[in-house]
Parts: C-alpha cells; structure tokens; sequence
C-alpha cells in the first residue's frame, strides 16, 4: 500500500513539471512571435516618417527651383539695362534658391540633408532650374533589424521664359460711381459745393453739365483720375520690355457694355500714342473721368445704340462676354505670335442690370438709347445693383485668359443731404456693398484679387498686378 501511493506521488509531481514546462515554453514562443511583430510596426512607422520627410523635401526643391527662376526672371526685368544682366540674374535667383530650399528643408526632422545640384541655366529665352538634393533619415526602429538610416534623393526642374509675351486688356468700370472721390474729405467738400437739384452730391453729380461735376473734374481727385493715374504709370513699367514687343496693352472702358478707348498696342513701338489717349502728358489726366456715365452713350460707332459704354447700370454680365471675343489669342505666352492674355479687371464691382426698353423696336438695351437717331423713346426698369456672376468669369478663363481684379470699394457712403433719394440710394448702397468682395475674389484668378482704397494704393496694386503677371514659371520634372 505504502509502495503505491509513493508512485502516484511521483506521477503527480511528474505531471505537475510538465504542466510547468509546457507554460514556460508558451511563453518563450509568445515573445518570439511578438518581437517580429513589433518590429514590422516599427518599420511601418519609420517607412511612414521617411515618406512624409520625402514629400516635405520635395516641396522644398519645387520651391527653390521655382524661387529661383522667378527671382532670376525679375532680376532680368528690372535691369534690362544693365550690362552682363543675365550673369547678375541668374546669380541672384540660385541665392533665392538656395535660401528658399534650406529655409524649408531645416523643417523636417531627423533628416541630414544635402544639395547635390543647384544650377539655372539659360537655353535661348528660357531659364531652366535643377535641384538635386541627397538626404538621410534616422530610423527608430529600424535599428533592431540593422537599418539605422533611410537615404532619400530626388531631382526638380522648373523652367520661366525670359521674355513673356503678354497682351493686357485693361478692362476700366467708367460707370457713376467711379466719380466718388478718393478721400472721405474730398467728398464732404464736393457735397458742400454741388448744391442742386440732385441735393448735396459726392458722385461728381454724373454728367459734365451739373455743377458737381465742373466742380470735381481736375479739381477734386475722384476713382477715376487715381485710376487713370494707374495706368500711366503701368505704362511707364512696360515701356522696358526685355525684348521688343513683349508687351501689349490696350484700353476698354465699360459701363453696361465694353467700348475700346485704345486698341490693343505694342508698348516698345506705341507708348506716346498709348499715354496720349489716356492723357497721361497732362498734370491731370482725365481720360477715364471724361467717360464717367454722362446719361448718354460714348465710344460708339456707326450710329449703333448697341456699341460704347451705353448709359446707367453696370453690366458685368454683357462686358465680360465681349472682352472674351475682344481678346485677340489665347495662348502660354511662349512667343509674339503666341501671347498670354490678361484681363485687369478695375472696378468698385457693384453690378446694376437697369435695362431701357425702346419704343422703337420694342427691344431691350442695356444702355438708354434714346441718345440715338430714331429711339428717341425708351421706358427704364428701375435700379437693380447686385453682385457680379463669377460664373461669366469662369468662361473667361476657360478660354485662356488670366484675371487679375483690382477692387476699389465703395467703403461708406455718407449723405451730406436730406434728399429723400439720395439718402435712400446711399443706405441701398452702404447696406449692399460689403457683399462684393467675395464674388470679385471668386472671379479672379488664383492668388491675383487685389484692394486698394487710396490712389497711392491703386497706383502700387496695379503695378503688383502687372509684376505678378511677368511670375511665369513652371515645374517641368
């Protein structure tokens, strides 16, 4: 009895090691089959890491590619004059690009990065960028499995015509309201003096036979002579083109149609007859301001009350769609023959679609008509402001043609009269137009809306406008 109960002592303690040993084995299995495990996750991470430092690192090339193109184009632009420009330029724009790439790439983390190749070029009238960067990665992980570092390389071209050939239709808003002057006192100094019919006007009044406007015209500086103001000194910038004929402007005045005031002309061969028409040789230039909205059609031809400026309102919806027909080629900008178009578009962007039915032929024009030979007779609608259609924009720009848009806003309109209308008209107004902006910005092109109030800052936002214009550049790799 004693001899069995020994053995089965010795098969339960044999059984009790076994089930021990096979524990101890379950947990040796476990770790070794968790430590591959971790380490995949691990180098899923450092992989992650190393992809985001890559993306971040070729962002930084693009930048300096791109950097030192347009920087070296400018240069070339500014100086044209100067001797061995091109050598000057093309130094300048490797140093923004070099900026330009260190300045981005000290942002990404864990990484040693250097530039293997940093060069512009010029091929004919092109400027060529490359940058080539090598770059290393720590690995966290990695290092269980011996790899302690990932090795990042990449290469970027980015290209820019020296030489741009760009058309500027500069597309004027002549409608009333651009008879507002510029300064809340000059207007409070108009409305004291043009006491009339129309009450204590700050519009100029409108039309060249009321008081307020003999009072403002070359007296009191108005949108309109700022903006004319404007454009001669953009004219002046363009008369340096780095080759002849690179540039094109012409002049399109608009009020509820768009009329030509000055066709579309080459800078180096027709400047003096440009700056003629916009008067830009007087102390005064009052080109624009001698088309405000004068309660008659201007710029028209063939007796045809369907052609000029017209008359009331302001049709963005009409003007738009007749500067895409008015735009002579649609193209990159790559030659004379293949020029860029540019629409700069200046406006206050307060659309009214009034329209005048006349009597004559029962039909609906944009403008009164009753200015012309046989419509002596036309019934108004009313005013309608409103905002701008980006939509007619959009067309614009699908056809080729790049929108840059200075805005001029009305900020407030403060009533100098109690006039009932007047004051009626102005709340209207001051009630409407902080809803512009959004609509403008819609209708330009990216990055190219532009706001300026003073005539010092109209005059500086449309040469920005024009200098944005000549940043062409491209990444080609």
């Amino acid at each position: 009895m004693h001899r069995l109960l020994t053995r089965a002592g010795r098969l339960k303690g044999r059984a009790t090691a076994l089930a021990s040993n096979a524990e101890g084995s379950i947990n040796v299995l476990f770790a070794l089959a968790v430590l591959p495990t971790i380490g995949l996750v691990g180098l899923g991470v450092d992989y992650g890491m190393a992809i985001s430092s890559k993306t971040r690192l070729d962002n930084a090339a693009d930048a300096a590619a791109l950097a030192g193109v347009v920087t070296a184009k400018e240069f070339i632009a500014a100086n044209a004059q100067q001797s061995d420009v091109m050598t000057a330029g093309i130094k300048a724009g490797e140093y923004q690009a070099l900026k330009a790439f260190n300045v981005n790439a000290s942002k990404v983390p864990f990484a040693t990065v250097s530039l293997s190749q940093l060069e512009i070029v010029r091929s004919g009238q092109t400027l060529d960028a490359t940058v080539s960067y090598t770059a290393t990665v720590q690995s966290t992980f990695g290092r269980l499995f011996g790899l302690s570092v990932t090795t990042l390389t990449n290469r970027v071209n980015a290209s820019a015509d020296i030489a741009g050939y760009l058309d500027f239709y500069l597309m004027v808003d002549v409608s009333g309201s651009m008879g507002l002057p510029t300064t809340d006192s000059d207007a409070a100094l108009l409305a004291s003096k043009s006491v009339e019919d129309q009450g204590n006007c700050q519009f100029a009044c409108h039309f060249p036979n009321r008081k307020g406007w003999n009072l403002a015209a070359g007296k009191i500086q108005l949108r309109s002579d700022a903006v004319n103001n404007a454009v001669c000194a953009l004219l002046d910038r363009a008369s340096k083109p780095i080759v002849p004929n690179q540039y094109r402007i012409g002049i399109y005045p608009f009020i509820n149609r768009l009329a030509t005031l000055a066709p579309l002309s080459d800078t180096t061969t027709s400047l003096a007859s440009l700056k003629t028409t916009a008067d830009c040789g007087k102390a005064w230039p009052l080109a624009f301001t001698n088309l405000l909205d004068t309660g008659s059609t201007q710029l028209f031809t063939n007796n045809d009350p369907t052609t000029g400026t017209g008359s009331g309102g302001t049709h963005f919806e009409t003007a738009l769609p007749q500067m895409k027909s008015t735009i002579r080629t649609f193209g990159n900008g790559s030659s004379s023959a293949n020029p860029k178009p540019f629409v700069f578009l200046i406006t206050d962007g307060m659309q009214n679609s009034q329209t005048y039915s006349s009597w004559k032929d029962k039909k609906t024009y944009p403008g009164n008509p009753s200015k012309f030979a046989g419509y002596r007779y036309a019934d108004w609608d009313g005013s309608q402001p409103a905002q701008i259609d980006p939509a007619k924009c959009a067309d614009l720009k699908k056809a080729g043609a790049t929108i840059s848009i200075l805005y001029i806003p009305y900020n407030y309109v403060k009533s100098y009269t109690n006039e009932g209308t007047i004051v009626w008209e102005n709340n209207r107004v001051n009630g409407f137009s902080p809803t512009l902006a959004d609509p403008l910005r819609q209708c330009a092109s990216p990055g190219l809306f532009f706001t300026a109030n003073s005539a010092k800052d109209i005059t500086a936002s449309l040469g920005a406008m024009f200098d944005q214009a000549l940043k062409v550049a491209r990444i080609t790799q």
